[in-house]
């Protein structure tokens, strides 16, 4: 089963940044993306107040699950919900794989007129459909 969480040892947080060549500073936030027997992908995020930047959010190379990298991304999105941010920018999004993009779209972040990508997670994991 494939398992979602921050991780915050210093071990961790470099043996799961070095495959993206991300040397992690201090303020910012690890989650990894694992199976009991290997390492799959992280979101690499920085949390200011009521706005989250998306810095990486990716699988490693040679592994293209549309599925595990949307639970990621949900996963990261929850992240910043329970910490009490409102906005996310993925500033860098037009710079990632067109797979990356797409699971974006999918999560819900659009591009603004000055081309960087945003999402309002106001209601996002509280609204119900009234139908």
């Amino acid at each position: 089963m494939l398992e979602m969480r921050p991780v915050y040892t210093s071990y961790e947080r470099e043996e799961y940044t070095a495959p993206f060549g991300i040397v992690p500073e201090e303020d910012k936030v690890v989650i990894c993306a694992r199976y009991p027997e290997r390492f799959v992908g992280l979101a690499y995020v920085a949390l200011n107040g009521e706005t989250g930047t998306v810095c990486k959010l990716s699988l490693i190379d040679g592994y293209e699950d549309e599925i595990d990298l949307f639970l990621l991304g949900k996963a990261m999105l929850n992240y910043f919900d329970l910490h009490g941010v409102q906005y996310v920018v993925y500033p860098d999004l037009e710079n990632e794989s067109e797979f990356c993009k797409k699971i974006a779209v999918r999560l819900g972040f659009r591009q603004g007129s000055d081309g960087v990508y945003r999402l309002n997670l106001t209601g996002y994991f509280t609204h119900t459909c009234q139908n």
